[in-house]
């Protein structure tokens, strides 16, 4: 059974920033490296094997799901969200879930990393959380979450943070999108909320008034690795899906470990869509079938 993602690919123009945050700051581990061409991936991406140059898994120790990807680019093309807006569709929020927010945004904070915007607290339907956006490496999106309410409890590193928890995606049509992920992945419709109000409008930068459609596609008590889904009621922003492909910078799109690639294309067909089937190919996450398909909105999914 698929209960999440496996992991979240990001395009980076140097992997020191990414130690910097995510292991010495965030604590997450290091699953596997690789230094120099990769013939596998370059394949499955259409690439020249000569632009990669480096690569890490990361993940929170003991997550099964949820894990980071990141590839060091040779000569990269322009970050997937280089000046983009709130509501620009694409691949937008990585979310770390963390302990004490107040306490881990100081620690940040003086160790120079900036925010979009103080911490804010907010309710959805009795779920209380706080939460606050951070500018990462790369022009991608982290967002630090707490949540108050009991009855999510997540395993965090050492230093207080536990990432992937949700990868943000922003569409035009959440329930299309949804009915996309419950098809070819036979994920659950965890949550889905209409958010209105001054906290979100704050934490995100709409304008005033505007509401958001959130979906969040996973299991019930699996808190790495789920789908947020969301759109922005009339404020649909410029399309970016079509920008993030290697050699990008940024959040490149995402992968799922499937118990048969065979099955979940054929899904995938019925549903209409277009299957890129690739054989066996070795990587750094192993050797196995491979398939590259796109959800409807456009984000780029690898299927292994």
């Amino acid at each position: 059974m698929i209960d999440a993602i496996a992991h979240v690919t990001v395009g980076v123009a140097d992997l020191a920033p990414v130690r910097g945050l995510w292991i010495d700051r965030f604590g997450l581990e290091v699953v596997a490296a690789r230094n120099g061409p990769d013939e596998g991936l370059a394949r499955l991406w259409g690439i020249s094997p000569e632009r990669i140059a480096e690569q890490m898994l990361l993940r929170t120790p003991g997550a099964a799901t949820g894990w980071l990807h990141f590839v060091r680019f040779d000569n990269p093309d322009a970050p997937v969200r280089q000046g983009a807006a709130p509501t620009d569709l694409g691949p937008k929020n990585i979310d770390v879930n963390c302990r004490d927010l107040p306490a881990r945004y100081a620690e940040l904070q003086q160790a120079g990393y900036g925010f979009r915007s103080a911490a804010v607290e907010y309710e959805i339907a009795g779920l209380r959380a706080r939460e606050a956006q951070m500018p990462g490496h790369d022009d991608i999106n982290v967002v630090l979450v707490e949540i108050l309410s009991e009855g999510y409890e997540i395993d965090f590193t050492a230093k207080g943070f536990g990432a992937v928890t949700s990868f943000v995606v922003i569409v035009r049509d959440t329930r299309a999108e949804a009915d996309f992920y419950r098809e070819v992945f036979e994920l659950d419709e965890v949550m889905h909320h209409r958010i209105t109000g001054p906290g979100i409008e704050e934490v995100v930068g709409l304008p005033r008034g505007a509401a958001l459609d959130m979906r969040l596609m996973g299991r019930a008590g699996k808190m790495f690795g789920r789908m947020e889904l969301i759109a922005y009621e009339g404020l649909t922003g410029f399309d970016r899906f079509g920008l993030a492909r290697a050699p990008a910078l940024g959040t490149l799109g995402c992968g799922f470990a499937v118990d048969s690639v065979q099955a979940v294309c054929a899904r995938a067909r019925s549903a209409g869509l277009d299957v890129e089937e690739h054989g066996a190919v070795e990587t750094i996450l192993g050797c196995g079938d491979r398939a590259i398909l796109h959800s409807p909105a456009g984000l780029r999914i690898e299927i292994y």
